[in-house]
């Protein structure tokens, strides 16, 4: 069986939707953190594709 490792994506963002929520982070540093999230997984899809 093969483990991930770290969290999700999903689990990624809401938990940078809390941060934003509470006034913590800006929205541009969400929306970047966010698409950073999305451009991770891609990366480590495309080279277990390789």
């Amino acid at each position: 069986m093969d483990k991930k490792k770290g969290m999700s994506i999903d689990i990624g963002i809401k938990r940078l939707s809390t941060l934003k929520d509470k006034g913590l982070i800006s929205d541009k540093i969400f929306y970047d953190s966010k698409e950073l999230l999305v451009q991770s997984e891609m990366e480590i899809v495309t080279e277990k594709n390789s």
